[in-house]
Formats: structure tokens, sequence, C-alpha cells
């Protein structure tokens, strides 16, 4: 490694406003894949250019497997970011499939049609408690959290007499770790694989899965779920504090909010799980070694500037959007229809109910860290 080398933080990690800083996006630009140094310590390529990163999420050069997982290059340190699916290509690829196949029917248009006045209801009984709260609240722990835990309880099926523990457990998680919410997990997996029924959790099961394995898709779904879906309403939420004339066009047309949500999740992006090489292969002048850690900044390729055109600039009406906050190819997130259902329900009922809720103070610069998302620890918003 040289001082001259791109610092491993993956762009989903730097503070909100760092991420239109033009001398950061300069830096970043250059070779198709540079060696960086994780927060863990370890080395490992990036690769930012749009067009890079859907080449490498639709090919077979990359996987979430490793033939020596022990030794691995990590990013984190994390245990459920940082985890491989197996020592074996082949074995990883049909626990991929499996998932796929299991999680992709609690996700279609027709499925979220049904969930969307349950979720409705959701969004607004939050707004109401937001309302009810009183201004200063605390955009993380008064709205966004507290939304995206309840949607998780829908989407695992929780029992209506365990939902408040479930809840319970979920808040907690957040703070003082993840082991009473894995027990739950465990116990509702079980509870799933004995009495099947038309949840994801029994699909998961129903699909060949072992116990544990259920339990750690269902752990790792939750986390990036309610940490990707949370930042992106966090975002949404600033980006239309800092835009008012556009926030006022989405408020007299909101039939253009879909296509405003677009734009929103462009720019807050979302991480994305490292991967490795299976082979040795080129990317522009580089050549990639097989067991290689290979991290796609997703946020850098929805920043590039040969994609988009004004990159840095919030424009809601923004079309085409081929932003790849939700992945590429068999990568593609398989809960994008949810998040985009939730974000579309929760700005609808903003932008009618308060139109003015804006940061108290301006965002700080002193948040940004491995697995952050970028935004400040705690937010107080007003109205």
């Amino acid at each position: 490694m040289t001082d001259t080398e791109v610092p491993g933080l993956l762009s989903t990690d730097l503070p909100f406003e760092f991420r239109t800083c033009p001398h950061l996006r300069q830096a970043r630009r250059g070779a198709a894949a540079r060696r960086v140094r994780t927060p863990a310590g370890d080395e490992a390529w990036l690769v930012s250019g749009h067009d890079e990163i859907k080449k490498l999420l639709i090919g077979r050069q990359l996987g979430r497997s490793h033939p020596t997982p022990e030794a691995r290059a990590q990013y984190a340190h994390d245990p459920l970011y940082d985890q491989v699916e197996s020592h074996d290509h082949a074995v990883a690829d049909t626990a991929h499939a499996a998932v796929r196949a299991a999680v992709k029917p609690h996700f279609t248009a027709r499925r979220m049609l049904r969930l969307r006045p349950t979720l409705a209801t959701l969004v607004e009984g939050q707004v109401d408690q937001l309302i009810e709260h009183g201004p200063p609240a605390e955009l993380r722990a008064d709205f966004s959290g507290p939304l995206i835990r309840q949607v998780f309880t829908e989407l695992f099926a929780v029992p209506a007499a365990d939902r408040d523990r479930c809840l319970e457990v979920m808040r907690l998680g957040s703070e003082d770790g993840l082991g009473d919410l894995f027990e739950f997990v465990t116990e509702l997996a079980a509870t799933k694989a004995a009495a099947p029924d038309d949840s994801l959790m029994a699909r998961l099961a129903a699909s060949g899965l072992h116990g544990d394995q259920v339990v750690r898709i269902a752990m790792l779904l939750y986390l990036a779920g309610t940490g990707a879906t949370s930042n992106q309403i966090d975002y949404g939420i600033l980006l239309l504090a800092e835009e008012s004339a556009q926030r006022e066009r989405l408020a007299a047309n909101p039939d253009q909010l879909p296509v405003a949500i677009e734009e929103m999740l462009r720019l807050a992006g979302s991480l994305t799980l490292p991967r490795y090489a299976r082979e040795d292969f080129e990317i522009g002048d580089s050549t990639i070694s097989a067991g290689d850690l290979v991290l796609l900044d997703l946020v850098d390729g929805n920043y590039d500037e040969d994609a988009f055109a004004e990159p840095t600039t919030f424009e809601a009406e923004r079309r085409p959007n081929r932003h790849l906050t939700f992945g590429h190819g068999s990568w593609t997130c398989p809960g994008a229809p949810l998040a985009r259902q939730v974000m579309q329900l929760v700005f609808a009922s903003l932008l009618t109910r308060l139109p003015t809720l804006r940061p108290a103070l301006p965002p700080g610069s002193t948040t940004g860290g491995p697995l952050t998302g970028g935004l400040p620890t705690t937010l107080e918003i007003t109205w």
C-alpha cells in the first residue's frame, strides 16, 4: 500500500454532506479498480464506476464464497456483514438461488398491492405519533426506525401476541446488541418450520435450508433492510428540506412521487455486501486474483458522471434513472418493491401532513464509518 492510495471507506459510510464534495468525487475517479485498505485493516479492491459495477454484478467473476473463509479479507470485522455463504462456489450458488426463489414471491407486484393498505396504516400511524410527539423530534428514534421495525413484523408474519416483544427486541438490538433479537428470530423460525404458513420465514425453511441458515438469512434481511430503508427515508427528508422548490412541486403533484423516489434512492444509495474473486481476472489495467476481496461502491456508481448528467444534483424529475441502489442482475435486492412502496407512502403522507419537516439544525459532519450509512447518529427534526 502507498500513501497515495484511496482509503477503503465505501461512499455509503461517508457523512451526508461529503457525498457531493467535488474533491472527493475527483479523487475516486481514475482506475477501474483501485487497491485500498478496509476499516478492518485488510487489503481489497474498490470498484466505483457505474458500468464496471453492472458488469461485475451480472458476471461470474465474483461471489459470496471463499475457499478459505478463515483467511479471507474483511471490510469491518462484522460477523453478519462479512460472513460468506460457503467455502465452495457451487454450494454458495445453490444457496443463493434457493434463497432468491423463496424470497421473491413475497415481493411481487400483486403481493405489494395487497400489502399496501397495511403499510399505509403503519405509515399514517407513525406520522400520527410524530405529530403527537410535537417538535422537536428525533428522526430515527421517533419516526423512520419504529416504522421500519413495524414493517418487518408484517414481513416476518410475527403473531399478534408476540409483536410488542418483537418490536422491543428490535429496538434494543440497535443499542445493546443482537442477542435477544437473534433468540427471538430463532424461536420464530422454529415455529414457522413446525407450522408452515405463507410467511417469508416459512418459505425459507421450506426451501431446504437448515434452521441456522434460515435465522442468519432472516437476520441479514432485517439488518440490511431496516438500516438501508431507514437511511433512505432520512436522506429523502434531508434532500426535500434543502430543495424547497422541488418539495412544493411534489406536494402539488403527488403523481410525480414515484419518479422522485428513484432520485432519492439514487443519491442515498445502499451498502453492498463484500464479494470475493472466484478466479483471476482483469478489470481495466488491474489484475484481480482469486480470493481477493472486491468492494463494489454502489453510491459512487450512482454519482458517476458518465452515467448521470450532473450526478451530484437532486433532480426530482430525472429520467431515465438507472441507479444501482438495489444492485443489478441476480444481485438485485428482492426487497426493492417493498422499499419503494414504503417510501412512496411515507413521502405522500409527509408532504401533505408535515410539509415543512426539516432538520432542527444542519446535519453535522462528525459521523461516518463502517456500516453507518453516513448519517448522524441522532438528528433532531422540526416542522
